[in-house]
């Protein structure tokens, strides 16, 4: 799983100006790439789509929660040690019992080490906990611009034509020699080499090729407008301006797993993800909500007779049913429009 940029963060990355293998991966504005008969694809990462701006989730959103799950058990667990080891020593002083130094060693020991690792994973609980929920970025086709939550939680934003765009290697495995990769948008400064701020679009994938239809996804919205991509979208994260719901995030996790997947593997998924759930709901119920701020709110307004204005509301009304594919007819364009026809 892909943490990076929000375990360690881009802003301390290893060279301060581009890497020869991000010119060489650079992907342009203005390019369409040729995807053969694959189309487009938002990787249910759209949580806002209209004429005048596109907002998605971070590549975190979708596996946040995993991480929770050994940080926080295992918090618990040296938590009671420290309580444990330091409470029954406390009982003996307070007792009157001789105890030799070996025991008075050991426990010092012991609520030491104990201390120091419940430390260290409350750390690494506040990688997805304690912070936000997701951290958006907005592409606001009217103004050419592109408006960043940061994970420091600043808002800020950039022109979408000067923006570098390129595939970057995100997780290496050393012992295993795989690699990973993301989409990462570099600000630039003037002299056009040195990175000042770094933000990732919402998929990552071990193969640079497997990131084209998310990037076309994304430029085509920007280079052609909403009718050329809105026609894939399928289910939207239900998380502007809000949590997403406890029940959803579970389908949301499955979703996100399954996709692709053998169906004698679902099962077993189900079950598997099952026991991370808990942990997704505790890391979005923990986290705070991105606002945006005053200005961007008020450069991406959308038209009360938007066509082309989507949302979760335009999701399946039976995700059991979608999800199983018993609901193949579901399309959130033709919802939509005849939302709009019944309101006239």
């Amino acid at each position: 799983m892909d943490y990076d940029g929000l375990m360690i963060k881009y802003k301390y990355r290893a060279s301060p100006v581009l890497t020869e293998d991000e010119r060489a991966n650079q992907l342009h504005q203005n390019e369409k790439v040729d995807l053969g008969d694959k189309k487009v694809m938002d990787d249910a990462a759209v949580i806002h789509l209209s004429s005048g701006y596109m907002e998605v989730v971070d590549k975190w959103y979708a596996v946040k929660g995993f991480l929770t799950v050994p940080s926080l058990a295992l918090f618990l667990l040296f938590t009671w040690g420290v309580y444990d080891f330091t409470s029954t020593m406390i009982y003996e002083y307070l007792s009157g019992r001789q105890r030799d130094l070996f025991f008075w060693g050991f426990g010092t020991g012991a609520v030491i080490i104990s201390f120091l690792l419940a430390w260290f994973c409350s750390f690494m609980m506040r990688v997805e906990c304690f912070r936000w929920t997701h951290y958006p970025v907005r592409f606001d086709r009217k103004n050419r611009l592109v408006h960043v939550f940061s994970v420091d939680g600043e808002v800020y934003s950039a022109p979408w034509d000067d923006i570098f765009f390129t595939t970057g290697d995100c997780v290496t495995h050393k012992l295993t020699k795989r690699k990973n990769y993301d989409i990462r948008g570099h600000v630039l400064a003037e002299d056009r080499k040195t990175v000042l701020k770094t933000f990732t679009l919402s998929v990552s994938a071990p193969l640079r090729e497997d990131l084209y239809r998310n990037w076309e996804f994304v430029r085509r919205y920007m280079e052609e407008g909403p009718e050329a991509v809105a026609g894939v979208l399928k289910l939207m994260p239900p998380v502007e301006g809000r949590r997403e719901g406890i029940f959803f995030g579970y389908w949301y996790l499955m979703f996100s797993a399954t996709y692709g997947a053998p169906f004698f593997v679902v099962p077993f998924l189900m079950a598997l993800y099952l026991t991370a759930w808990p942990f997704r709901v505790f890391a979005m119920y923990t986290c705070r909500i991105p606002r945006w701020s005053e200005e961007v709110q008020a450069s991406c307004v959308i038209a009360p007779d938007d066509p082309w204005d989507i949302s979760a509301a335009q999701n399946p009304r039976s995700l059991w049913r979608w999800m199983l594919g018993m609901d193949k007819s579901h399309s959130m364009v033709d919802k939509k429009r005849a939302m709009m026809e019944v309101k006239k």
